[in-house]
């Protein structure tokens, strides 16, 4: 009797300790991996969430001109190295107290002067009474000898910025599409030969220096705002 009842508490405690095995296996390994490939499924579906939501820009662009839709508008970085640099690139204009790229471009076409200027993109940004976003585009054809030297792209945007290049008839001005809406935003882009033989490429924003490089006869200065580096 004895001996039948410890067999069977022997076989008891061994299935209990097997059941225990099992559940620590099936909490430990099964259930644990599979709670934590569903969070990771979670994350990531939160993360394709959030990137789809956020709209798209062309930050790094290779021109805010390009047709990969709307450029992100890009910040003052908050640097102002330009003094030295343009004391290290060229002290003669830094000797007349210029403290800022515009008075600097001002300088150089009204001191200097300019024997040739060259505007190749131009943008318009456009907002139509309805809300509705356009963009204008300006393009100066690089063979001088085209009958039509600066060609006109028209623009249509979306809530995301992503651009569709609508259709023109042909007769369009560029006066004619900037009276379809209120002008927000201008960009240009040119290139100046000053009368002392030194460059100048030049990106303006809103009659704002955006960016410049200044070739004063081999020291380039190359800034964007007030950051700037002579080479």
């Amino acid at each position: 009797m004895r001996s039948t009842k410890l067999s069977t508490w022997i076989t008891w405690a061994l299935v209990l300790f097997a059941l225990g095995v099992a559940t620590d296996y099936y909490f430990l390994h099964i259930l644990f991996h599979q709670k934590q490939q569903e969070a990771l499924q979670i994350a990531e579906g939160e993360q394709a969430a959030a990137t789809a939501a956020t709209p798209a820009t062309t930050a790094g662009d290779d021109s805010f001109l390009g047709e990969k839709g709307n450029a992100q508008v890009q910040t003052d970085s908050g640097k102002d190295t330009f003094l030295a640099s343009l004391q290290a690139c060229a002290p003669e204009v830094a000797a007349q107290a210029i403290a800022t790229p515009e008075a600097l471009m001002e300088y150089l076409q009204k001191s200097v002067g300019i024997a040739k200027e060259e505007i190749s993109l131009e943008n318009y940004h456009l907002t139509l009474p309805d809300g509705s976003l356009r963009r204008v585009h300006l393009i100066t054809a690089d063979n001088t000898n085209a009958k039509d030297k600066v060609e006109i792209r028209f623009f249509k945007l979306d809530a995301e910025g992503y651009p569709e290049r609508l259709p023109l008839k042909g007769d369009e001005t560029l006066e004619s599409l900037l009276a379809l809406g209120k002008v927000s935003r201008h960009e240009v882009k040119s290139v100046l030969e000053l009368k002392d033989k030194t460059t100048v490429n030049l990106e303006k924003h809103d009659n704002v220096v955006f960016e410049f490089q200044y070739n004063n006869h081999g020291k380039i200065l190359s800034c964007r705002y007030k950051e700037c580096l002579c080479q």
